[in-house]
């Protein structure tokens, strides 16, 4: 039987298939559904050679009256039947939604033959099983704090556009575009706060060295989002602004460092994500400025999060009469003052739009299981129209979420703890989105991986709940987890490993041997892994040890078939116009492989410094992971944008640990150049990290 990636509901083969043609004739009988038939064709986005208005085409005919006796709600909102028989295909859908998502299966059911096309007749019924399938994914994610720009932070409108037809192609029918840093609009109120011109340095290969440029958000340059968010509606997607409740708000922390949160006296506390005073009333109103503007923008939605590292909260004196007043702790602290904001900005919302929907992901610091009496006061303590995008998944049993459930509704919850790629997305462009690419990654305390998310993702659709939410926080290099999203959130139901092959063969075809092989044997080290690298990095705990060596030794003897592999793939992608789009992701996973090389020798050294005899040892070895470092680098800097620590903030920041690393080495090689001003392992750690 054909794969068709989501797995359709209903699926049955009609034999025989039809004979070669060389192309499709899209015509329609929709009364009551404008624009279907351009729909329909602008949905083969990445097959325009098939579409086709010649005679000896063959015939594609559009309905609109959806027979929905079956009485399921989402069948007749986002669901669709294609019937592809020899001689013609009729295809049924109530709505444009449901349109799009059958473009979607009649083009895997499409193959190109030297001589032209032929299509594998089926009968599919088909509908998701959530009604909401959303990914967050970043417009700006940390910008100006630790970050300039990566992945989609630097996309202009036609690559948001082809984004946005990637996920309808795979029925994800919400974005949670994160706004955490600089604002990528205009605010001619703050202007201070918009990702305009901010400075940085970039390599410059012509004369190999570096040059200062300023850069500007592309959405700020040229602005798109609203014609996006317009493209968007017109297949079935919906906006949401994913935003710190109070953290990363604009630039306004980095241009009035005076009103962030006050320390206490003494703290070594490195960073407090950035967050404000919400005792002052200028910072109030910015606030409220802010919120105002982002829901101008034209989004459907507003997420709020709220930090979950509260080790210690504002410690100025009208906090502490305010928020500490009956508080025994700083998250105690840290939620009264979280609640006071965010009824202050739902209410600002509600005058700006009705029908913004309004969400929050919050409570997730200890207790993890929690009494049924505390869940109800979390409950009466917000709006009750305020969805949430976050439930207990990780690290509790499934009664946990059970409790959530019926304590909020089903209705109100739209994600749980979700964030594989959230976490993954740390590693500074190395991938680690399963665990067993992770080193003896059994043993580390987080256990974010894409195969957590499944488990959940499963257990929601078995819960009924509104909907699901995943992150793409990078999608370059990363596509399994936004096919695991489609997959489950559609109602898939098989185990994970049978899901990975069958959705690589689904979209692959004949390269998704070497593909699966490749994300199988991929062993990632992070440089921080090095027991000489002594800056907390939370995301992964586990030091190279000599019990690793063996697994290192037998990475270095795979590495020339893993690149080989990885060649095979990019041709075979480059060579079909339906995945040609997918070859930067195997050039980032080309990147990445080429960098782990030299991690393995850097690792190998890093482990024979830590047991070498004498100080020349010690030396030699300290020597060689200096210029493996410059190697990595050299490697780095040639493929990458943003690749230098950002200082914005008054913490050095860079998600790529070479600069540390550079630090350490210098200062164990030459104390009487000793540097003493760290540079962290990227915005995301700093919430962990104390002097």
């Amino acid at each position: 039987m054909k794969k068709i990636m989501p797995q359709p509901k209903v699926m049955k083969d009609l034999p025989p298939g039809t004979g070669t043609f060389p192309g499709i004739r899209v015509c329609s009988n929709c009364k009551n559904m404008e624009g279907a038939e351009d729909l329909f064709r602008a949905r083969f986005w990445n097959m325009e050679s098939v579409l086709s208005d010649g005679p000896d085409s063959y015939p594609v005919r559009l309905n609109d009256n959806l027979d929905c006796e079956n009485g399921e709600k989402l069948f007749y909102e986002q669901g669709y039947v294609l019937h592809v028989q020899q001689d013609g295909a009729e295809v049924y859908a109530a709505t444009k939604q449901g349109l799009a998502y059958a473009a979607a299966a009649l083009k895997q059911l499409i193959s190109h033959t030297e001589n032209g096309y032929v299509i594998h007749c089926a009968h599919i019924e088909d509908y998701p099983s959530v009604e909401v399938r959303g990914i967050s994914i970043p417009l700006t994610w940390y910008a100006g704090y630790g970050r300039i720009g990566f992945d989609s932070q630097l996309w202009n409108f036609g690559q948001w556009k082809q984004f946005l037809d990637i996920c309808s192609d795979y029925r994800i029918n919400q974005l949670n575009m994160v706004l955490y840093g600089f604002w990528p609009f205009e605010f001619p109120e703050y202007p201070e706060t918009v990702f305009r011109g901010l400075k940085m340095q970039v390599y410059d290969p012509e004369s190999d060295g570096w040059i200062t440029v300023e850069y500007t958000h592309p959405n700020v340059e040229k602005p798109f989002l609203k014609e996006l968010i317009e493209y968007g509606h017109g297949l079935g997607i919906k906006f949401f602004a994913y935003t710190g409740l109070n953290s990363y708000s604009g630039g306004y922390a980095c241009r009035h460092p005076e009103k962030r949160m006050k320390k206490e006296k003494g703290s070594k506390f490195i960073n407090d994500f950035d967050s404000l005073c919400l005792s002052e009333p200028d910072t109030i109103e910015y606030l409220k400025a802010s919120i105002r503007k982002i829901v101008e923008q034209g989004f459907d939605g507003i997420d709020f999060e709220e930090s979950e590292e509260a080790f210690w909260y504002c410690n100025c004196d009208q906090c502490r009469k305010t928020f500490w007043k009956d508080a025994n702790t700083p998250e105690e602290a840290l939620h009264a003052a979280n609640t006071a904001l965010l009824k202050i900005l739902y209410e600002e919302i509600r005058k700006t739009s009705e029908h913004c929907v309004v969400g929050l992901r919050a409570w997730r610091q200890p207790p993890l299981i929690r009494s049924r009496e505390l869940i109800d006061s979390m409950v009466k303590s917000i709006p009750e129209d305020i969805v949430l995008f976050w439930a207990p998944g990780q690290y509790v049993p499934d009664e946990e979420f059970h409790k959530w459930i019926a304590a909020f509704g089903r209705e109100r919850i739209w994600g749980r703890d979700t964030e594989a790629i959230g976490f993954a997305a740390c590693f500074g462009r190395l991938l680690r989105p399963f665990r067993w690419n992770g080193l003896r990654a059994e043993e580390e305390t987080i256990t974010q991986f894409v195969e957590e998310d499944i488990r959940q993702h499963r257990g929601s659709v078995e819960m009924k709940v509104k909907g699901i939410n995943g992150y793409q926080f990078e999608w370059y290099g990363f596509f399994m987890a936004l096919f695991a999203h489609s997959y489950y959130g559609w109602g898939g139901t098989m185990e994970a490993g049978e899901f990975y092959r069958y959705s690589l063969e689904a979209t692959f075809g004949e390269a998704a041997d070497d593909v699966w092989y490749v994300m199988k044997n991929m062993l990632t080290i992070h440089e921080s892994q090095m027991k000489i690298y002594t800056a907390e990095f939370p995301m992964t705990r586990n030091k190279v040890e000599k019990q690793d060596i063996p697994r290192i030794r037998r990475a270095i003897e795979e590495y020339p078939d893993m690149m080989e592999r990885i060649g095979r793939i990019r041709e075979s992608v480059r060579a079909d116009e339906k995945t040609a789009h997918f070859d930067l992701h195997f050039q980032k996973w080309e990147v990445a492989m080429r960098r782990l090389r030299v991690i393995y020798d850097m690792a190998l050294a890093s482990i024979a410094y830590d047991h070498a005899p004498t100080p020349e040892e010690r030396r030699k070895h300290l020597e060689e992971m200096y210029l493996l470092n410059e190697k990595e680098f050299e490697i780095i800097r040639s493929s990458y944008f943003d690749v230098n620590p950002m200082t914005e903030a008054g913490v050095k920041s860079c998600c790529f640990p070479y600069h540390e690393m550079k630090r350490i080495l210098t200062n164990a090689l030459y104390p009487d150049r000793e540097d003493n001003e760290p540079i962290y392992a990227g915005v995301e750690a700093l919430g962990w990290l104390w002097a």
